[in-house]
């Protein structure tokens, strides 16, 4: 077993010569042939071993004995050990009870690990672990993501040198070295779904169909995770393409790039953006994927979708936005009163808005920073402003009034730029929305006699 679990090693890369070496031991058999073998490897390769063991305390007196146990095994090989307790008060809401044990689990081993400065975290997972975990994910319904079963490292850190190593294997391998170990007899409680798996399904199907399942269920593992990592590097690609940014925690996609995407990068991608903003307990599932794919074949403009975790998907002008909502965040609304004479800082944009009355000799249309007026038809008082519910004008050249939500969809002004652009409005309505449009009713026509000259300089300003 040792020449096995030595090649698993190398083929894997999963450890190094001089490396500090965290052993999860839980003083079952699995965990404790880990600890044996590495033991004897470890001069081999200049490894230094530390024991860390996590107490549960799901079992009473039981779970103490299993740490007792482990203290003594790791004394026995001059090991240094690391006990750690369950704090049930940390469970998040909605987060099941398997769930928040292994988290807790790796936050301790982890926390053993940074303050010892070692580099891997070792655990006990066989080929029998493989197929159940494999097995249970298919029952529950999984992506091939999720049916490339237990990796042998991950993250670089987390490693199962035992993961080509079945229980049979194991078992003997202690029987013939005398090595003790503890029995969980939480293994034998069927309220598990994983105890179910192992105790019913797997011997059906070996007995029934095939007496190499769990074999089989591990390569087929092994060819989804070559496959797994295919399709990681298309995902790569396209998240630092240009047609992908991060705006404000959260992320804008080019519609029409996406769509263009074969459908497992696309879908992949979708899980690997939710699930970067997202932090709740449990994943997002198909679902909610399932949705944003349905919006981005539908390129239905302003459609919008709540998904967990305060995110918020919308479709703007052939652009996918998702956004974690701010539940505390008020709306932007500035009003600054203006007068045809003066400089006006605007601390909300950061500009100084400069007024003067000019002669239309003056005017200078090709100025990129400035707008004239017919001052004779503006109709005081002068507000500097963000929209307002209801606000309205005459867009110069479309003949006629139009309500400034419709000019801003017509214009394809995304809703989460329309707070931020600035208007002049007088007493009958809006006159000049920035950057866009000035109304027709103040517009230099052959008539005006008198103008007024809008310049915005972006500077640190000061108020009038």
């Amino acid at each position: 077993m040792i020449d096995k679990v030595k090649n698993t090693i190398q083929k894997q890369g999963l450890v190094y010569p001089g490396e500090k070496i965290i052993v999860a031991l839980s003083g079952g058999p699995d965990s404790v042939a880990l600890l044996d073998v590495l033991a004897q490897i470890a001069p081999q390769m200049n490894l230094q071993l530390i024991v860390g063991h996590f107490n549960h305390g799901l079992r009473g007196s039981e779970s103490d004995e299993d740490e007792k146990y482990c203290r003594r095994l790791a004394e026995k090989y001059r090991l240094p050990f690391f006990g750690g307790k369950m704090d049930r008060t940390k469970r998040l809401k909605g987060e099941s009870p398997e769930d928040f044990y292994r988290r807790q689990r790796y936050i301790f081993l982890d926390g053993v690990a940074r303050s010892n400065q070692a580099q891997k975290i070792a655990f006990g997972h066989n080929l029998q672990d493989q197929a159940q975990t494999i097995l249970l994910r298919l029952v529950r319904g999984s992506s091939p993501e999720g049916l490339k079963g237990i990796p042998p490292v991950r993250e670089n850190r987390f490693i199962r040198p035992l993961i080509d190593v079945s229980r049979g294997q194991i078992i003997e391998y202690l029987n013939s070295r005398h090595i003790p170990y503890r029995k969980d007899s939480s293994n034998e409680n069927r309220r598990f779904l994983r105890n179910r798996i192992r105790e019913d399904l797997v011997p059906l199907l070996k007995r029934e169909f095939n007496p190499r399942i769990e074999e089989n269920l591990a390569r087929t593992a092994q060819v989804l995770r070559r496959e797994d990592d295919f399709i990681k590097g298309f995902v790569s690609e396209a998240i630092e393409s240009p047609f992908i940014s991060r705006e404000q925690g959260g992320f804008c996609l080019n519609v029409d790039y996406v769509r263009s995407l074969h459908p497992a990068v696309r879908g992949r991608l979708l899980k690997v953006i939710l699930d970067e903003m997202y932090s709740g307990p449990k994943g997002l599932s198909y679902v909610h994927i399932n949705c944003l794919e349905e919006m981005i074949q539908l390129k239905k403009s302003g459609k919008m979708i709540h998904l967990p975790g305060r995110i918020k998907a919308r479709l703007e002008y052939g652009r996918l936005i998702l956004a974690k909502q701010d539940l505390n965040a008020k709306k932007l609304e500035y009003a600054y009163p203006i007068t045809t004479e003066g400089s006006f800082y605007i601390r909300e944009k950061g500009v100084n808005v400069c007024l003067q009355k000019v002669s239309r000799d003056y005017i200078d249309y090709k100025a990129k920073n400035k707008v004239y007026m017919d001052l004779a038809a503006l109709q005081p008082p002068l507000l500097l402003r963000n929209r307002r519910k209801g606000d309205w004008f005459e867009p110069m050249g479309a003949g006629g009034r139009k309500k400034l939500k419709d000019f801003f969809i017509d214009q394809k002004v995304p809703r989460t730029q329309r707070d931020d652009i600035m208007l002049i409005v007088d007493a009958v309505s809006v006159v000049w929305v920035e950057k866009m449009r000035l109304s027709e009713r103040v517009k230099i026509t052959d008539q005006t006699k008198s103008v007024l000259e809008v310049r915005i300089v972006e500077t640190a300003g000061y108020d009038s």
